[in-house]
């Protein structure tokens, strides 16, 4: 694994775009493409702060969408435009923006390996060294005078008519998704590179279990969209099973001692994975693993590590409901649990199920390649 991720950083170091648009006063030098990078005390300022608003809303014992919307200061300090720049214009095309508004219009790279030619693509939508429209990739929500920061969850539908799912929360009907399709490297300084994808088709906002929505991937992007997973693979397939790996009963009589019971089913004591773009945990895509604590009809929980930006990513399970079914759709990430264990960065998470989702999942490859490649397991 690591002799992999080291050939696909140098792979992600050695892409450039061509620029086609120069801004005014820049040379139409190629723009080398650079990992998203923030310094981990920014990253604990800005995780903190979201937490605080969380709590500053929701009271303890309750559960909150994990919405994150950062303001000019969190934007800057993470490297980005401000709401202002950000909002001034849409992105039809790849285009590299600076704080100060000025764009850049930039080509989509063309990915070559000993296999052939595998197409235009993107580098960096779900990660350094992980290309294309995927579960893990980074979206932005330009809509409603506010930016909004979330992840991306499955694909469903076919080569051609893909959508992808994330949280209902992240997006209403009719809003355009965005991507961070790279950051451009110019004398030095970095700048989002942004791309408009598609639009929201279908956005279900209400409370844990109902909280999904599907964006139709525009034609001319179809080509970038690969159901594989950033970094673990899959989904295969959509995890069925419902019930608790762990139950507590708590008698009428005072004083009462809880019952603790485990559930012996093997299947239900699942461990999940996920890859998302969260502010705190790690920039550029992490991934992440949780123990999950209860299946119920609609809605998952586990135990885990969190942050803003992770909403809306995609979870699988890492074995599955029977014997041999790994990677596993288990669903979207939307929620957090309040309560005072979360400023640890740990904490309970739920969100809604893959069943619930209306669509067909597209399968993934087992073994996550960076880049689509027809044909493989």
């Amino acid at each position: 694994m690591r002799k992999l991720c080291v050939v696909v950083l140098l792979l992600a170091l050695c892409i450039t775009f061509i620029p086609i648009g120069a801004m005014a006063g820049r040379s139409t030098n190629a723009v080398g493409i650079q990992e998203y990078v923030v310094p981990a005390d920014t990253m604990a300022e800005v995780r903190g702060e979201w937490l605080d608003s969380l709590a500053a809303k929701h009271p303890a014992g309750s559960w909150a969408p994990m919405k994150f919307e950062p303001n000019n200061s969190q934007l800057d300090r993470l490297g980005l435009p401000s709401q202002e720049v950000l909002l001034s214009q849409r992105y039809p095309v790849p285009t590299m923006i600076d704080k100060f508004g000025r764009k850049e219009r930039v080509d989509l790279p063309t990915i070559t390996s000993p296999a052939g030619t595998l197409g235009p693509t993107v580098a960096t939508f779900a990660g350094a060294g992980w290309f294309g429209i995927r579960p893990g990739a980074f979206l932005l929500l330009l809509t409603g005078g506010g930016i909004g920061w979330c992840s991306m969850a499955h694909v469903y539908g076919t080569p051609g008519t893909y959508k992808i799912s994330t949280a209902g929360h992240c997006g209403k009907v009719g809003d355009v998704a965005t991507v961070i399709a790279a950051f451009g490297n110019r004398a030095g300084t970095l700048n989002p590179v942004l791309l408009d994808i598609g639009k929201f088709s279908t956005s279900h906002d209400n409370s844990l279990g109902d909280d999904w929505a599907l964006i139709d991937v525009d034609p001319q992007w179809q080509s970038l969209v690969t159901p594989t997973m950033a970094f673990w693979g899959g989904p295969r397939g959509i995890y069925t099973k419902t019930g608790s790996t762990v139950g507590i009963t708590v008698g009428r009589r005072f004083p009462s001692v809880p019952a603790v019971s485990t559930n012996a089913d093997p299947y239900l004591a699942q461990t999940l994975v996920h890859y998302g773009h969260g502010t705190g945990v790690g920039t550029g895509g992490t991934p992440r693993a949780g123990e999950t604590i209860s299946w119920a009809v609609n809605h998952f929980m586990f135990f885990g590590a969190i942050a803003p930006g992770d909403s809306g990513s995609g979870a699988n399970t890492l074995t599955g409901d029977t014997l041999g079914a790994n990677m596993e759709a288990a669903g979207i990430m939307t929620h957090l649990w309040i309560d005072p264990l979360m400023k640890s960065g740990l904490g309970v998470m739920g969100g809604t199920r893959a069943t619930r989702v209306t669509g067909t999942l597209a399968n993934g490859q087992i073994v996550p390649y960076p880049i689509p490649i027809a044909g493989a397991p």
